[in-house]
């Protein structure tokens, strides 16, 4: 397949059909509620109960964080052979930390950011470039710490797990 029709599958999915950012657990859904600032409850229920979902389920309920998500992307390209990697950016100096998918396709790397935070500006832009390494060090040469943990994101494990891991 084509950089254009991959990104076109994913897009099908994940671009307009109403994700929000938060998780479902136990047949509930939560999501911040940030009229008040920073919702750190919904932040301690993240870090101590959520556990990464399952791919269907965070089709079917449209809810997940941005592990979840990339999850996700990961089953469809799955399903059509495109190989991917999911991967952990640290940003240091904020101590933040977001989850990305890229795969394969042309003999490039794409980038693709379909997780449902749209508010940046590259939201449902593919980036492509032409290795890996170049992706890497774009990354890098920002103050960001980048990992391959495509092994580590498994459904119903814990992402404080993951996370923990780089603190």
């Amino acid at each position: 397949m084509e950089i254009s029709e991959i990104c076109d599958l994913l897009k099908k999915e994940l671009l307009n059909n109403g994700y929000e950012y938060g998780f479902y657990l136990d047949g509930k859904k939560y999501k911040p509620d940030m009229s008040k600032g920073f919702d750190k409850e919904f932040d301690r229920a993240l870090r101590e109960s959520s556990r990464i979902q399952a791919p269907d389920d965070t089709a079917r309920e449209k809810i997940g964080t941005c592990i979840d998500v990339t999850l996700l992307m990961r089953t469809i390209l799955a399903s059509h052979a495109i190989p991917s990697k999911i991967w952990l950016l640290h940003y240091t100096e904020r101590g933040k930390f977001h989850t990305i998918l890229t795969f394969e396709a042309e003999n490039k790397v794409v980038y693709l950011e379909l997780t449902p935070q749209s508010r940046k500006p590259w939201y449902g832009k593919e980036i492509i470039y032409d290795n890996e390494e170049s992706f890497i060090l774009e990354y890098t040469k920002s103050g960001c710490e980048i990992t391959n943990i495509t092994g580590l994101v498994v459904a119903g494990a814990s992402p404080e797990l993951i996370l923990s891991r780089f603190r």
